[in-house]
């Protein structure tokens, strides 16, 4: 796929979390991450995840990743999965 397509799936999975339509960043970060394999598709994908309440999916794509040893950003979205989750698993 070209770079301009990719850009513009960026952009409408921005758009989408500007409008709080996290089940359609889901799926369209989802896309970016299958078809570019760049840590930024990984990346948005992720917070797409944990923004939709999806902690465990979130945190286990960035554990499985193994990208959250060498990029801070990664480590600490992982952090706030790990955390979050927790609250609500004690909650229950």
């Amino acid at each position: 796929m070209r770079e301009e397509e990719i850009e513009k799936l960026r952009g409408l999975v921005r758009d989408c979390v500007s409008k709080h339509l996290y089940s359609s960043a889901i799926f369209f970060a989802d896309k970016i991450a299958a078809l570019t394999n760049d840590p930024t598709g990984l990346y948005m994908q992720a917070q797409a995840l944990f923004l939709g309440r999806h902690y465990r999916r979130a945190f286990h794509l960035l554990n499985a990743s193994k990208i959250v040893l060498r990029d801070l950003r990664f480590r600490y979205l992982a952090g706030g999965t790990e955390g979050v989750g927790l609250v609500f698993v004690d909650a229950r």
